[in-house]
């Protein structure tokens, strides 16, 4: 008879929570990848994973159950190293692609098959950033989806004329499930620098489903270093994150890129990058959304297609860029909406308690090039911003991309908790300080062209007004019903 799963107990694990079970975890997934056949945990183990760089590599659907993981990290041999890798069969290979238009629709990639493709530009820089934490930025890079008849979705945010290097994957990966498992990461007593620690789930393939876990932290002290996140996605499609429950991390410290400012650091619980069709659904933090001690549970880099549903966060971050999102029936926190990206953005039946409704990150020149939509939701302001949104661009850098507002945003139901505002208005748009339209620019800056709000409601009641620098925006078009 065909063995229907693996365990652990198998290959050695002890599950007492003492002794180190990682070897043993390694060598069950290297065996079931081999048999293409599920693991599954026991349901009364602990299974203390040490600090040995070494990562249990996942193909095959996985059951935690009800077993906890203690994920020792005081004492790494390495800090980029993953306790379980979940990859694909396939490898990305080279491609021909001399050129690429923004929002091509079709490529002849000169294979059958569902593919990833993932494109650069190496000789323009873009997201460089500004501020304390200044850089020089990233190449220009795009990431889609190739179908066997040369469709590509999602769209291509930039130009390419010419495409240094090119690489394609097929997706076509079965689906798999990683099941269960209350999982405990002791925190890293490190200094705190900008060293990310990589450690948890890590997935880098088609069609996999996370569901129905915990991941607690322990041992969090007045330092340590950040963490990219428990789980963390690159070059992923497909991929949901439901029922869940994640921990923040304190906010520490370091220098910056300016001598003598001091600039904080950020660990993540739940990161995705290059990445697309990625869900989080009903997935909720340990602690209160709103205190600040801790930094943002969820952030994200050049994805494409968020979805956040049911979700209970104290923010939604896209980072170095997303195109396509929509957040649904959440509740989020102290830190908010943050965006830079592209396309079309959807908020809808969400409560925010932030400093304002959406930011567009002025790090990265405050910027989103499409449409934003907001439906039935609710602000609760908690700072003296009293715009809907924040946006600052000086107009004095060069992001390496030209930097906008939403061309359109429309509201359809939106509710201010405005009684903290005194006998100030409420704003449509964004306040600017010190600023003036006659100054010389660097890079110049979009505004809004049009903007559509029906049924916005507050506490004292009255009409918002559209802004306080009406100069910057005169040829806008406004509509109040």
């Amino acid at each position: 008879m065909k063995t229907k799963y693996l365990t652990y107990e198998e290959f050695g694990a002890v599950g007492d929570g003492v002794h180190d079970d990682h070897e043993a975890i390694i060598a069950c997934h290297d065996a079931a990848n081999l048999q293409k056949i599920p693991v599954r945990a026991s349901d009364n183990a602990t299974y203390y994973i040490g600090g040995k760089s070494k990562a249990a590599v996942v193909k095959t659907d996985v059951d935690f159950g009800t077993a906890r993981f203690i994920i020792d990290d005081r004492e790494l041999e390495s800090v980029v190293s993953y306790v379980f890798s979940v990859e694909s069969d396939y490898c990305f290979e080279p491609v021909e692609i001399p050129s690429l238009s923004r929002n091509q629709k079709t490529l002849d990639v000169g294979k059958m098959g569902n593919y990833l493709v993932r494109v650069y530009d190496d000789s323009h820089p873009v997201f460089i950033r500004k501020g304390l934490n200044m850089n020089n930025g990233t190449a220009t890079q795009d990431i889609f989806l190739a179908d066997a008849e040369g469709n590509i979705s999602p769209s291509v945010n930039f130009d390419y004329p010419t495409v240094t290097r090119a690489e394609m994957r097929c997706t076509d990966d079965a689906p798999i499930t990683l099941r269960g498992g209350i999982f405990t990461t002791v925190a890293n007593q490190q200094t705190s620098l900008l060293r990310y620690h990589q450690r948890g789930i890590h997935v880098t393939r088609s069609h996999v489903t996370i569901c129905d876990f915990q991941h607690y932290v322990n041992g969090e002290g007045d330092h340590g270093a950040p963490y990219h996140g428990f789980i963390r996605s690159d070059y992923a499609t497909d991929l949901t994150v439901k029922d869940g429950i994640v921990t923040p991390r304190f906010t520490y410290w370091t220098e910056s890129k300016i001598p003598g400012k001091q600039v904080p650091m950020g660990s993540y619980d739940l990161s995705f990058w290059s990445s697309i069709d990625v869900s989080c659904i009903n997935v909720k933090q340990t602690v209160d959304i709103t205190d600040n001690r801790y930094w943002g549970v969820y952030t994200s880099n050049f994805c494409k297609n968020l979805r956040i549903e049911g979700c209970v966060f104290s923010r939604f971050d896209a980072h170095m860029g997303v195109t396509n999102f929509v957040i649904k029936d959440c509740r989020l926190g102290h830190q908010g909406i943050q965006l830079i990206g592209f396309g079309k953005g959807v908020i809808e039946n969400t409560q925010v308690n932030s400093a304002a409704l959406f930011s567009l990150r002025h790090d990265y020149g405050a910027t989103w090039t499409g449409t934003l939509e907001i439906n039935n939701c609710q602000w609760n302001p908690r700072s003296g911003n009293t715009s809907i949104f924040i946006a600052v661009n000086e107009e004095d850098h060069d992001f390496g991309y030209f930097c906008c507002e939403p061309e359109v945003i429309t509201i359809s139901g939106l509710h201010v908790n405005d009684s903290g505002f005194g006998d100030k208005p409420l704003y449509l748009l964004p306040k600017f300080t010190n600023f003036s339209p006659d100054s010389e620019k660097l890079a110049p800056y979009g505004r809004v062209k049009e903007y559509y709000v029906k049924g916005l409601t507050t506490e004292r009641g009255g009409q918002p007004e559209l802004c306080q620098c009406p100069e910057l925006y005169p040829e806008i078009k406004c509509v109040i019903e």
